[in-house]
């Protein structure tokens, strides 16, 4: 006789023999074994209990074999709890159809099957001029005895296209146009090439990008990545094929040629978060983003959990932990490491075309200031005869020294090096002697960049104090005024002007540019003749912020000509052509003003987190983390896909570029099935397969497995285009039913999975706000831009260290689109969260929709909604014009006269109630107007049928 613990797994011996005609394993068998028998024995080698594997066919079949002995089915039968399986302290307990079910399946000589998910979707032939998406519901309808509701009717529908395609009601205008055409393609084919189109689907792909404007932890800090938003909303808009999408987004940088928009998509696994934290571990948290990577990539692009896989191996997916840092080689080679770089300038399209004009004026003045004619040569001559030859600055000779700690020697060209190393501090007073000739009217002090290394780290320089005097001979030395400083550059705080001011508090310094060289330019009050010319310049500040070169020059040329440029080669005739001949100088101004206004849009340009590869002499090791710490590692991995998913493509490289070929290859069992699953939920209320954040094991089974194929297939054929999937689906007779509810349906298919009626359910937190404001009037259709900041409730977001606070937004971007308001991960927008919407902290592959009183609240109350309602009562001319405004068709002669109730009673209300009524304006943000009519508005905007899909 068997042993005991045999006796209970030989219920599920495994062989290939035919199923049961009415028995499917992967739907009816799978499920039961995955959720009580794979803990114990499924692929974790650590957690499996008595060599026995049940997630395999060749596993299971090598410790069992078929036995033909009614006391297998005792183990799950038995009271006995000794021998009962599984354990009743494993917290499973077997229902009695599973169990007959398991009888059924043993009796049917228990087939095992490959995991429906891992297999290559199929399509099945359809029947021709049927609807492929109606055939598949129709035929399962069927089987229940059901068929499909009636087509609503074309107010319901063209509100429910509208809503769904672009998250926007329709106007009257374009819903009476469709009531009275019925046109359908015409209508989806307008929304689609909507610019809501993309705001309205970008929604749904920057939850599952965990997109945010602040990097999360303790100090949650703002980040500038509302341009990566922007390219998702403009690449959706463009109809980008999905492929395509995937590739830019896991690996843009590494495309040949790589675009600024290509690599502004790899901003997606840059939405991890970021620890600004002091003392923390910048390794911790760079491998903590990594991992979030991998865990994303696999549950956004294949459905599947993989970071379970992390810590150990995964106990019902085959995922082993060798396979998860395997797959996390290939995201291990980024130059990022929870420090905020690298970063890129992303301009945006507006910028990138003022450039492009700014540039290109630039370039015209340029040639035609090159294109010098007679008249000005001629004039040039003139003007050099005027005051004379030589150069515009000459270097002055020096002639003594007396320093504290340095010892200077000067060059041949008159540069003045310190011999030796930098002393901390110093105050050098140096004579040097003028030339002979014309009075000089300017002194130069050039400050070329110090070489590196070196005691001092900080390469800047702090010229507290400068003086000079006037030395000829035989007379005491005289005082000389330094007046009209000017720099090519100072530092915040250290203003040249502030090197003659008569203080040492501060001076002259250039920090954050102290890599670059400079210049600075002092005026003597007067002209001085030749002589000797002896400079104080106190450098005291410590730390080696000394001059390490630098040049003293003076000039003859009145000092209206003269600028602080660091390039000062074009001499005499660079200042004429600049400062003296007219027609050139008034160029010279404009090229000057041009490019003062190029540099401003430069540097509004947001530069955006991205990624980056790791040069090939930084490429780091990658090693399993035991337990999943990554202080814990052992064996060395190199890069390779999970076993059970083979190798990748052929060509394709072993790097991130590799990754997104293999999701999006025809090979592939999942990213296609997942991508359509997911856009089905979207307009259904719940995918073909409900969990549409598991596609593995612990999965839900699909309710048309045929259908989803179909589509998954579909897809890929269209050339992963979102549109044409989506026109596909929203064509069906399957879409376009009502949703009412009969008894009949609501006794067999009491959750509308078998799809016998139009899907109802509540729109998402964006699309009530947004409903609002355009059925209002006030909502900005501008696309694209910084994140705002909506009204919210004072004191609700509180941010540690920084002081940044919550500022409302006015004007325009008081009513922008949800899909721009400012996500602040430690404290999101609270009307948003209170509607499901998440915080951007982690990958979300749904929303699960909630109903609390606080919801009914926030329409009622909220800033944003009052206003709503304000805007909708002065855009009513009637209470049949404001019902339709926001519910599109309509209203029935009993709805009509309880508005008009309402109405009656609010206004008498308001006039016995005057103070009230001008409160409740001002919460409208209204000055004057009807208060019972803001009061229906407000109604209106919080149906039932207004804030459900119809």
């Amino acid at each position: 006789m068997m042993s005991p613990r045999f006796i209970f797994v030989s219920v599920f011996a495994l062989s290939i023999a035919g199923a049961h005609a009415d028995l499917d394993f992967n739907r009816d068998i799978r499920p039961i074994l995955s959720a009580n028998c794979f803990a114990c024995h499924g692929p974790d080698e650590e957690s499996r209990e008595g060599k026995l594997r049940l997630d395999t066919a060749g596993g299971a079949q090598k410790a069992l074999k078929p036995v033909d002995d009614p006391e297998l089915l005792y183990r799950i039968e038995t009271d006995d709890e000794d021998d009962l399986m599984p354990p009743p302290d494993s917290g499973h307990q077997l229902t009695g159809l599973q169990k007959e079910l398991l009888g059924k399946w043993v009796a049917a000589g228990a087939p095992y099957d490959e995991h429906w998910s891992f297999q290559r979707p199929r399509k099945q032939a359809v029947p021709e001029g049927v609807h492929a998406i109606d055939h598949f519901v129709s035929k399962r309808l069927q089987k229940d005895g059901l068929e499909m509701s009636e087509p609503a009717d074309r107010y319901a529908l063209i509100r429910r296209l509208s809503l769904d395609l672009t998250g926007l009601p329709p106007t009257l205008e374009e819903a009476e146009e469709f009531q009275k055409s019925g046109d359908l393609n015409k209508a989806v084919d307008r929304l689609l090439a909507s610019g809501a189109f993309g705001e309205h689907w970008a929604r749904m792909w920057l939850d599952l990008a965990r997109y945010a404007d602040t990097k999360g932890y303790e100090k949650d800090r703002g980040r500038n990545i509302w341009r990566y938003r922007d390219w998702v909303i403009d690449a959706l808009n463009a109809d980008m094929p999905f492929d395509q999408f995937t590739s830019e987004q896991l690996a843009g940088d590494l495309l040949p040629n790589a675009s600024v928009d290509q690599i502004l998509a790899t901003a997606f696994h840059r939405n991890t978060m970021e620890n600004d934290e002091g003392g923390t571990d910048d390794e911790e948290f760079r491998v903590a983003a990594v991992k979030d990577r991998v865990d994303t990539t696999i549950q956004v692009w294949m459905g599947l959990t993989m970071g379970c896989a992390k810590c150990h191996t995964h106990k019902y997916d085959p995922i082993s932990i060798k396979d998860y840092y395997s797959f996390y080689a290939f995201f291990n080679q980024t130059e990022d490491a929870d420090r905020g770089t690298p970063v890129m300038a992303t301009p945006t399209n507006k910028q990138q075309g003022e450039i492009e004009v700014l540039e290109a004026e630039v370039k015209d003045l340029e040639e035609k200031l090159k294109a010098r004619s007679e008249e000005f040569h001629s004039a040039f001559a003139k003007w050099k005869t005027k005051i004379g030859e030589g150069p515009l600055w000459v270097p002055l000779r020096l002639h003594g020294q007396k320093t504290r700690a340095a010892k200077l020697q000067q060059s041949a060209d008159g540069v003045l090096t310190v011999n030796g190393e930098l002393p901390e501090k110093d105050t050098w007073i140096l004579t040097f002697d003028l030339p002979a000739g014309q009075p000089v009217t300017a002194l130069r002090i050039d400050a070329p960049t110090k070489k590196p290394g070196g005691k001092w780290k900080d390469k800047n320089v702090a010229l507290r104090e400068l003086t000079a005097e006037l030395m000829v001979d035989g007379e005491e030395p005289r005082k000389l005024k330094l007046v009209n400083p000017r720099a090519d550059f100072s530092q915040k705080g250290w203003d040249v002007a502030k090197a003659i001011d008569g203080s040492t508090e501060a001076g002259w310094a250039f920090s954050p540019r102290a890599d670059m060289p400079h210049v600075a330019i002092f005026d003597f009050d007067k002209p001085i003749p030749g002589g000797k010319l002896r400079l104080t310049l106190e450098q005291e500040y410590g730390q080696g912020l000394i001059f390490e070169t630098c040049q003293v020059s003076v000039s003859r040329v009145s000092s209206k000509w003269l600028a602080a440029e660091v390039d000062s080669q074009g001499g005499l005739k660079s200042v004429f052509l600049t400062r003296v001949y007219e027609p050139t100088r008034k160029m010279n101004a404009r090229v000057a003003q041009v490019l003062e206004k190029l540099e401003q849009v430069k540097r509004d340009i947001p530069k955006t987190p991205i990624m980056r590869e790791l040069a090939a002499n930084r490429r780091r090791v990658t090693r399993v983390h035991r337990r999943g710490s990554f202080l814990d590692q052992g064996e060395v991995v190199v890069a390779r896909l999970p076993g059970m998913f083979g190798a990748l493509p052929d060509g394709a490289p072993a790097n991130r570029l590799g990754v997104a070929r293999w999701l999006t290859h025809s090979e592939n069992p999942l990213t296609a099935r997942v991508m359509v699953n997911r856009i089905w939920a979207r307009l259904f209320g719940k995918g073909i397969v409900e969990t549409e954040e598991d596609f593995g094991m612990q999965g839900s089974v699909p309710t048309h497995p045929e259908l989803l194929d179909w589509l998954a297939v579909d897809y890929q054929e269209q050339g992963w285009s979102l549109k044409q999937l989506l026109k596909t689906m929203v064509l069906s007779k399957t879409y376009q039913q009502s949703a009412k509810v009969t008894q009949d349906r609501l006794a067999k298919d009491p959750r509308n999975a078998l799809l016998s009626r139009g899907a109802r359910f509540r729109l998402s937190a964006e699309m009530v706000r947004d409903q609002a404001l355009a059925a209002s009037g006030l909502l900005t259709r501008e696309l694209g831009g910084p994140s705002v900041m909506p009204p919210q409730p004072s004191g609700v977001w509180k941010s540690t260290y920084s002081g940044e606070t919550w500022k409302n937004a006015t004007g325009a971007d008081r009513y922008r689109r949800g899909v721009y308001t400012y996500l602040k991960r430690t404290s999101p927008y609270p009307a948003f969260t209170t509607f499901d919407a998440g915080s951007g902290e982690v990958c979300q592959i749904r929303r699960i929709r909630t109903n609390t009183p606080l919801q009914a609240l926030i329409t009622l109350n909220d800033t944003s909604y009052l206003e709503a309602a304000g805007a909708l009562s002065k855009k009513m001319k009637d209470l049949e014009h404001g019902f339709r405004l926001v519910l599109i068709r309509p209203p029935s002669t009993r709805e009509l006269t309880r508005l008009q109730d309402l109405y009656k009673t609010m206004k008498n209300h308001y006039q016995n109630n005057v103070e009230a009524a001008a409160e409740f304006l001002k919460s409208a943000g209204l000055r004057e107007g009807d208060a019972a009519m803001v009061s229906v508005a407000n109604v209106l905007l919080n149906l039932d049928e207004t804030l459900m899909k119809p």
